[in-house]
């Protein structure tokens, strides 16, 4: 029993909600106007390396698909990524 929850936590699904609840851990002194949390801005940019973006550029441009965005969504838990705008 305790071996399967180890190897749950070393899943990149628990490895990832491992930084989340690390990450909401930080008080964010900022809050932002259109609701993105200093934890979703984190989680974004480790999507960016874990992803293997080139870009800040192309992770924005490719927030207009649905499938990417359902995958930050299920995976990372990120409902809102940041934009430059």
């Amino acid at each position: 029993m305790k071996e399967s929850r180890f190897r749950k936590d070393l899943s990149i699904k628990g490895l990832l909600k491992t930084c989340r609840n690390i990450f909401d851990g930080i008080p964010d002194a900022k809050q932002s106007r259109s609701g993105i949390t200093l934890s979703e801005c984190l989680m974004s940019g480790l999507a960016i390396f874990g992803l293997k973006y080139p870009s800040l550029l192309q992770f924005d441009q490719s927030m207009d698909d649905e499938i990417i965005k359902q995958n930050l969504n299920n995976l990372y838990g990120i409902k809102h990524a940041p934009s430059d705008t």
